[in-house]
């Protein structure tokens, strides 16, 4: 018995492709492509860990994320502070009359 081959058009969804002409919207995309990829290699030989101790990983590694997201802020109280008390600090001669006094030179010889 021969087998008979359909003949004719095959029909083929025709999908629409988003297409960006942006430069930064393609140099977005690649960095994310990057950033995948490398969490993807980064990933890969946790999965041979055992699962109490990957879920410890996942647990270290969100944790890791969320004190460098968190850095920024924390540097900006702690300079916000030390701007505000330097502000305070530097009020204080120009509120009395006395004339301010110059830095002692510690290189000097006395």
């Amino acid at each position: 018995m021969a087998t008979v081959e359909p003949t004719g058009e095959v029909r083929v969804r025709s999908v629409r492709v988003q297409r960006s002409d942006s430069f930064v919207e393609t140099a977005m995309e690649f960095g994310g492509g990057v950033v995948r990829l490398g969490f993807s290699l980064f990933t890969l030989p946790l999965a041979l860990l055992p699962s109490e101790t990957r879920q410890h990983m996942r647990n270290a590694t969100r944790e890791l994320m969320y004190a460098f997201a968190t850095l920024p802020a924390d540097f900006a109280d702690v300079a916000g502070q030390a701007v505000e008390d330097w502000a305070a600090v530097s009020d204080e001669p120009a509120a009395s009359s006395a004339k301010p006094k110059a830095p002692r030179d510690e290189m000097a010889s006395v």
